[in-house]
């Protein structure tokens, strides 16, 4: 049941929403880039409320004791609204874009919980992350780069994030370095289960052959253990043997999950999943050209309704989705897979956020692309032609000419967000075009 907005919140309440409604229309309108002065005045308003919202809740605006409300939901949709927008003005290193990755990261590590063990290498990348957004955080609180209750919320969600981390990581430490080999089988079994599952269409002889894996896996078990090469029972055995439990009702839900007795509730929820991923993989594969960030929450926003539809409150069924008759039918995993799928997705194109304004990305792009190009031609090794070299050079120039005192500017005047990477991949181009030509003229000079 929802909980109720206090009296006291909900001039807040009104006013975030409409916040919020602006910034839905700033991210709809394709007509122009986004541009800074559009965005600071409701970045300002938004801090308003957020002093005044900590203010009527005494100084804490969350709290794991308190459940959230809509003025909370809301709230976080207007940060995330804003956090897109930095990172298309290519502000990528501010406290404020900072805040969707930190719910993108919370988001991924709600699924990694759900199913609870991971290998080292796994989970590096988000140590990384993680650590990078701790640095920028640290930064801009030490140099009051937003008011102390907005970095309030933004801290509270990233250990949230850590928090999840190190429960991850202790399942690791829990396992002797015997019993890793067998852990690492297990996780690459489930790894295949997750790809079946994200496919659009498989079949239960699909999941077979990891079924019989398992089964291997078993029969390795002297007396209900997992030995070591010495015969010695290693620790680790309940971690090892809740995987292999685990991974084997997984294969079993697969296999419910395409057949006839697959719950046509599941099946609607299933196939919206697959329609998101779908269009993700699409954004992946165009990301360069075509994405504005602020794209994204709309991705999120799917996934959440999908998540709200889950148990809540039944601990018998938590974290489950329910049929037309209020029970939990079978096939569930095929779901969880594709929620973790989506979210990974969503996180990795936001990773992929270069400080660079949208009024900038076009050149940003042309310039990757010819320093992609002469690369190629460099790596060939055979000598080119003036003539060959030519539409580079022509490249190269009418995007140099774009300049004014050089720097380059977007449509209204303004210098975008981006100026220094653009000046190094055009001179990285020059360079690169240079050792062409003389590569070129040595081989006319012998």
């Amino acid at each position: 049941m929802p909980v109720r907005v206090p009296e006291e919140e909900l001039p807040i309440l009104e006013k975030l929403l409409n916040i919020k409604n602006r910034l839905t229309a700033l991210k709809r309108d394709r007509s122009t880039y986004l541009k800074m002065q559009d965005i600071m005045p409701l970045r300002e308003e938004t801090e308003e409320e957020i002093r005044k919202l900590n203010a009527v809740r005494g100084g804490t605006i969350l709290d794991d004791t308190r459940e959230p409300n809509r003025t909370d939901d809301v709230l976080d949709h207007v940060c995330q609204l804003l956090s897109l927008s930095y990172l298309c003005l290519g502000k990528t290193r501010e406290s404020p874009a900072v805040y969707s990755q930190v719910v993108a990261i919370k988001q991924c590590f709600d699924r990694l919980e759900e199913f609870g063990i991971y290998a080292e290498e796994f989970l590096e990348p988000y140590e990384k992350k993680l650590k990078d957004i701790e640095r920028i955080l640290m930064y801009d609180q030490r140099n009051h780069a937003l008011p102390e209750p907005a970095i309030q919320m933004l801290t509270y969600n990233f250990k949230k994030c850590k928090k999840i981390y190190e429960k991850l990581l202790d399942t690791i430490h829990e396992i002797a370095p015997e019993l890793v080999p067998l852990r690492n089988k297990l996780l690459r079994i489930r790894r295949h289960l997750v790809s079946i599952a994200c496919r659009k269409h498989f079949e239960a002889s699909d999941i077979l052959p990891a079924q019989q894996e398992l089964h291997e896996v078993e029969a390795t078990r002297v007396d209900g253990k997992f030995l070591g090469p010495d015969g010695s029972i290693p620790a680790g055995q309940a971690v090892i043997t809740g995987l292999l439990e685990q991974v084997y009702g997984f294969s079993h839900d697969l296999v419910i999950a395409c057949s006839s007795d697959f719950s046509p509730a599941l099946q609607i929820i299933r196939e919206r999943l697959v329609e998101i991923k779908t269009q993700l993989e699409r954004l992946e594969l165009t990301h360069k050209w075509t994405l504005r960030q602020t794209d994204l929450f709309t991705y999120q926003h799917q996934l959440q309704d999908i998540i709200a539809m889950r148990q809540d409150e039944d601990e018998a069924n938590k974290g489950k989705f329910l049929d037309e008759k209020g029970e939990a039918p079978e096939g569930q995993t095929v779901l969880l897979f594709l929620l973790q799928k989506c979210y990974r997705m969503i996180l990795v194109l936001l990773n992929e956020s270069v400080p660079v304004s949208e009024a900038l990305t076009p050149i940003y792009n042309q310039l990757t692309t010819v320093r992609q190009c002469l690369v190629a031609v460099e790596n060939t090794g055979e000598p080119c032609s003036v003539e060959e070299l030519y539409p580079y050079q022509m490249k190269l120039t009418s995007i140099d000419n774009l300049r004014r005192d050089g720097k380059f500017y977007d449509d209204e005047g303004h210098i975008p967000e981006g100026q220094a990477i653009c000046m190094a991949l055009l001179e990285e181009c020059y360079v690169l075009l240079d050792k062409l030509r003389s590569a070129n003229n040595s081989e006319d000079s012998s």
